[in-house]
């Protein structure tokens, strides 16, 4: 009883000895695992591969386990390619076989000539068919992995397995969704998106994702003095050379088993239990989900476009790691590709746009433009924002608009005013913004008028 015991732990610790564990940089990936063959994948070029504390080669052989999804779409490549040269060689020998026939009559040239087309045709088709496949094929496997090369160690590796991959195969990245069903509310979570077209499956145990490089060029910093030169002495700059910064992984292309994942510091995040087979296929994780107060509002920026814009304003319940998003309304989906990002210390999502609400800018027509007041020129001028509401309730819009900012102490730009027929409101910021607060009912149409003045000197004219 005691010796099954004791085979019982050993087992166990040899098992927890060689757990499964993937580790994804940005510029490369390891997977360390037990291997239970030399059959590895179809692994891009510049892998590694160790085995304990011995660096093995990786070599092409032909074999390739029918139990692995590449290697099944591999074979149906080779077949598809067999067939086409099959038909090729048919149609070439049916082509040879008619220019050599030496019929007796007319009538069995005709029917000799009949029987070939047809079989021709018949190979004609097939031969494209398969050309058509194959191409959809070989897309197919390439978007899965970057070789179809079967690899192998040169090997067996009875322990252990360090697999080394570079970077932009294993991909990962943060992305946000926000249901916006509740109102005043907005249901936040975050989501881990994983890829793998490295031609290689991973089972890992244990995963830790990290947003930094595998390899830094790093280099001791020496001091350098600040030296005052002779002002006509011509100074002489050193360049020194730095480490490019590695690009985002953007290769991101729903559906494999995973476990829950846990953020591990900043930017860095682990999985435990997580398969990735190498089909392209993008892993979606959530990681943490919260409710959060939100304030909607109906924003318009006619200096720039005339759409009028859904924004969610919040402050986040935690921090936010990146600013793409996905908006949805209970099922209904809304938009895919949303960019946030902080505003005046709100979390702002422009989640959609108003097709009720249409708005026209035009400028101001007026009578008087020009004043002189001693050296100086005092010039009006100004635009209107009309606003037509289709839908069939009333309508809050914020008008963001401005005035002219100077640029020199000489040019004094004064708001003169902000009327409507509505009822309307204004707040004047910084740099010339101009925040308008309107009502507009169900229905019905309004116009904001803005008058500003721009007063200069007359030798130094201006233009705005």
């Amino acid at each position: 009883m005691r010796v099954s015991t004791l085979l019982f732990v050993a087992a166990s610790a040899a098992v927890s000895l060689y757990a499964s564990t993937l580790e994804v940089y940005r510029d490369a990936a390891i997977y360390r695992f037990t291997p239970s063959s030399t059959f590895i994948g179809f692994a891009p070029k510049k892998s590694g591969a160790e085995c304990g504390d011995s660096a093995l080669a990786l070599t092409f052989m032909p074999e390739c386990p029918k139990s692995v999804g590449l290697c099944s779409l591999k074979s149906e490549i080779e077949a598809l390619q067999l067939n086409i040269a099959r038909s090729k060689r048919q149609m070439e020998y049916l082509d040879r076989l008619v220019e050599e026939a030496k019929p007796r009559s007319s009538k069995s040239l005709l029917e000799l000539s009949e029987a070939a087309a047809a079989r021709y045709s018949e190979l004609l088709g097939r031969k494209r068919t398969d050309e058509a496949l194959l191409k959809a094929r070989k897309e197919l496997f390439f978007k899965m992995a970057p070789s179809l090369e079967p690899l192998h160690l040169s090997k067996e590796c009875g322990s252990e397995l360090k697999l080394t991959l570079p970077g932009g195969f294993i991909g990962f990245d943060i992305g946000y969704e926000a249901d916006i069903a509740e109102p005043k509310k907005i249901a936040v979570s975050k989501h881990l998106h994983l890829t793998n077209r490295s031609g290689v499956d991973i089972e890992a145990d244990e995963a830790m994702l990290y947003y930094r490089p595998l390899q830094r060029y790093l280099q001791p910093i020496r001091f350098q003095p600040w030296i005052i030169r002779d002002r006509n002495r011509p100074e002489i700059r050193t360049l020194q050379k730095m480490a490019a910064p590695m690009a985002a992984d953007t290769a991101l292309v729903e559906g494999v088993r995973y476990a829950k994942a846990q953020q591990k510091g900043a930017r860095s995040y682990k999985i435990r239990g997580l398969e990735l087979p190498s089909n392209a296929e993008r892993v979606d994780i959530v990681m943490e989900s919260w409710k959060n107060g939100a304030r909607a509002l109906e924003e318009v920026y006619p200096y720039r476009d005339a759409n009028v814009y859904r924004v969610l304003k919040f402050r986040p319940k935690h921090p936010i790691e990146a600013h793409t998003w996905k908006i949805k309304e209970g099922r209904k989906s809304i938009a895919s590709n949303v960019r946030g990002e902080y505003i005046d210390g709100y979390y702002t999502l422009f989640v959609s746009v108003d097709e009720d609400l249409v708005v026209r800018k035009k400028k101001l027509i007026l009578k008087e433009k020009e004043s002189f007041f001693g050296g100086s020129i005092r010039k009006k001028d100004g635009y209107v924002v009309k606003v037509v509401n289709q839908s069939d309730r009333r309508k809050e819009l914020a008008i963001i608009e401005r005035i002219p900012v100077a640029v020199r102490s000489d040019i004094n730009v004064r708001l003169l005013g902000v009327t409507s027929d509505r009822k309307v409101s204004y707040k004047e910021g910084e740099n010339g913004k101009l925040t308008i607060e309107l009502s507009v009912p169900a229905h019905s149409d309004a116009s904001v008028e803005v008058l500003f003045e721009v007063t200069f000197d007359k030798d130094k004219p201006v233009l705005f």
